[in-house]
C-alpha cells in the first residue's frame, strides 16, 4: 500500500463465447465479432485508519467486562455500570427472617481471548445513582459515576465458557444491611425509587490481564434466607436482578500507545505507511477503514462503447494477527462512500470474509463487491471520495478488530474491473 495514486494496469483480453445467462443486463447490440472481455487489475491501492472519539455504550442489549493487551488493539479496559431492578415486591421477609448468604450472579453471554488465566475483579457500589448528563438520554463510553473508595469485594476468578456464569459470595454485612432495611420501617423493597436511592448499583472493575466478557442484564443478586427454628435445611431465595430497564452503560479506555497505531490522532486519518502499512477497524476502539483507489476516470477514455460487468475490491486480512478460536477476525464488514472530507455519502455494501485460512492465513481476504463505486469514479463525477468500512451495528459489542495488511504477491490488494466492450 502505497500513498501514491499510481496504478499498473493489465489488461488480460479473453475471446469465447458465453450462454445468455451470463449476458442478462448488457444493453442490446449487434455483435458481429466474437465477445471480448478486458480484464483490468489495479494493486496500488490507498489505506487508511481513521478513529473517531466515543460512542455510545448504554443502547447495547450486554455490558463489557475486562483488561486486555493485544500487540494491534492495544490495550482495553471495560468497567460496566449498572442498577438493579426490583422484580417483585413480594419478599418473603419477616421480621425474624435470617440471611444465609447473598450471592451476586454474573452471567456471561460471551467472551474472546483466552479464558484460561484466573483474574481479580473488583466489585464497587455506586455512591451516586445513575442519571443521564444529556439531553438524548444515553451514556457514552466516558462518562463516569462516583463509587465508595474501597471495593465491596475483591476475589479471583476465572470465567469457564462450559459455564454461563460466575458466583460470587458478597460480604454478608452488605446482605444484613439491604436484609435489615428491607424488613425496618424504610421497607426499600416496596418501591424500586427507594431501593435504588439506598443501593444506587454496582461497577466492575478487572485488575490484571483477563478476557473481554458480555455480561447479560440477566445477571442478579440472590439474598437467600430463612426462618429460624425451621426443620426445613434449605433457605428461601430471593432474586434482583438487573433486568432489561435498568440504567447502565460500559466506561471504555483504548490505549493503543505500544502498537502500530500509536501515532493515530481523533478524527484524522493515518496513512498505512505510518501504521508499519497496517490498517484497524475495531469497534471498542472507535476505528475503521478509509480506502481511495484514485483516479480511475482514464479507463472510460476508450473509443468504443462498454459495460462493466463486475468490479470487485480484493482485501487481505494481515497474518499473525488473529487465530482461530481465540481471537477471530471480523467477518463482516459495512462499506459506505465517503467524501474528501471524511463524511459518509452513502451505504454501498456489506462485505463479508470471503476466504479463511486459518492454517497458514495467507489466503484470508474479502472479496468487497464495488461496481456501482467504480462506475461513479470512472465517470468523473465523485474524484474524491473513497470507501469507508465500518465494524456493523449491533445490539451487543463486537469483541473482535480486523487488522488489513498485505501477505504475500498472490494474496494481494487488487481492483478487479471486468469489462465488455458493445462495439
Amino acid at each position: 500500500m502505497k500513498p501514491r495514486i499510481a496504478f499498473s494496469l493489465l489488461v488480460i483480453i479473453l475471446c469465447s463465447c458465453y450462454e445468455n445467462s451470463f449476458l442478462e443486463g448488457i444493453p442490446e447490440v449487434d455483435i458481429e465479432d466474437d465477445l471480448s472481455i478486458h480484464k483490468i487489475e489495479l494493486t496500488e491501492i490507498s489505506y487508511s485508519s481513521y478513529f473517531q472519539d466515543s460512542m455510545v455504550t448504554s443502547t447495547q442489549e450486554t455490558f463489557l467486562l475486562g483488561n486486555n493487551t493485544d500487540p494491534y488493539r492495544g490495550t482495553v479496559k471495560a468497567n460496566p455500570y449498572f442498577e438493579f431492578s426490583l422484580s417483585s415486591t413480594v419478599t418473603g421477609f419477616d421480621d425474624n427472617t435470617l440471611l444465609d448468604s447473598i450471592v451476586f450472579v454474573l452471567k456471561i453471554d460471551a467472551s474472546h481471548f483466552d479464558t484460561l488465566p484466573e483474574f481479580d475483579l473488583n466489585i464497587y457500589q455506586l455512591s451516586q445513582r445513575l442519571e443521564y448528563q444529556n439531553d438524548d438520554d444515553v451514556f457514552y463510553d466516558f462518562e463516569t459515576f462516583g463509587t465508595y473508595s474501597n471495593p465491596l469485594i475483591t476475589t479471583k476468578v476465572q470465567y469457564l465458557p462450559s459455564r454461563d456464569s460466575i458466583r460470587i459470595t458478597l460480604p454478608m454485612e452488605f446482605g444484613m444491611e439491604l436484609l435489615e432495611k428491607a424488613k425496618g420501617s424504610d421497607k426499600i423493597f416496596e418501591d424500586n425509587e427507594d431501593f435504588l436511592d439506598f443501593f444506587p448499583g454496582f461497577m466492575l472493575e478487572v485488575t490484571g490481564q483477563s478476557p473481554l466478557m458480555l455480561v447479560s442484564k440477566e445477571s442478579y443478586l440472590s439474598l437467600y434466607h430463612k426462618t429460624p427454628l425451621e426443620l426445613r435445611e434449605d433457605s428461601d431465595e430471593y432474586k434482583i436482578p438487573i433486568g432489561e430497564y435498568a440504567l447502565g452503560y460500559t466506561h471504555l479506555q483504548v490505549d493503543r500507545s505500544n502498537t502500530p497505531f500509536s501515532a493515530s490522532q481523533n478524527y484524522t486519518a493515518l496513512p498505512s505507511e505510518e501504521s508499519q502499512d497496517l490498517v484497524l477497524a475495531d469497534d471498542l476502539g472507535f476505528g475503521g477503514i478509509r480506502i481511495d483507489l484514485g483516479d480511475l476516470a482514464y479507463i472510460g477514455d476508450v473509443p468504443y462503447d462498454y459495460y462493466i460487468s463486475e468490479a470487485y475490491l480484493y482485501m487481505p486480512v494481515k497474518k499473525a494477527t488473529y487465530d482461530g478460536k481465540l481471537n477471530q477476525p471480523l467477518h463482516e464488514l459495512d462499506v459506505y462512500v465517503m467524501d474528501k472530507n471524511n463524511n459518509i455519502q452513502s451505504y454501498l455494501t456489506q462485505a463479508t470474509l470471503t476466504s479463511f485460512d486459518e492454517i497458514f492465513q495467507e489466503a484470508t481476504y474479502f472479496k468487497i463487491p464495488v461496481k456501482d463505486f467504480v462506475e461513479s469514479q470512472i465517470s468523473g463525477s465523485r474524484q474524491t471520495d473513497g470507501l469507508w468500512l465500518d465494524v456493523p451495528s449491533s445490539t451487543s459489542f463486537n469483541m473482535g478488530y480486523l487488522v488489513v495488511g498485505e501477505n504475500n504477491t498472490q494474496y494481494k490488494s487488487k481492483l478487479e474491473i471486468t469489462i465488455i466492450p458493445l462495439n
